[in-house]
């Protein structure tokens, strides 16, 4: 089951007692960093940190006519679970 940005906010609204509205803004705000922080690796302690990496330039094919083409390079965001996390999670 996924959660939408909607659902993320009404949690924190629920737990902390605030506005649906201002825990949205929080939602919003925390997300809008992690893009604004492109060249930076955000660390959070015993969560984990959010770290952008590049993918090089590579050649695919099409798997029905096998024609090859070039898939372009593009920075992707990848997560790294604290130690923590992941034994809460295992």
């Amino acid at each position: 089951m996924s959660q939408t940005k909607k659902d993320l906010a009404n949690n924190i609204s629920k737990k902390l007692g605030l506005s649906k509205k201002d825990s949205l803004f929080l939602v919003q705000h925390f997300f809008r960093t992690l893009i604004e922080n492109k060249n930076k690796h955000i660390n959070i302690s015993n969560f984990g940190t959010f770290i952008y990496k590049k993918t090089p330039m590579r050649i695919g094919r099409n798997p029905k006519t096998l024609q090859e083409f070039k898939i372009r390079s593009r920075q992707k965001l990848t997560f790294k679970p604290s130690d923590e996390i992941k034994k809460n999670i295992n």
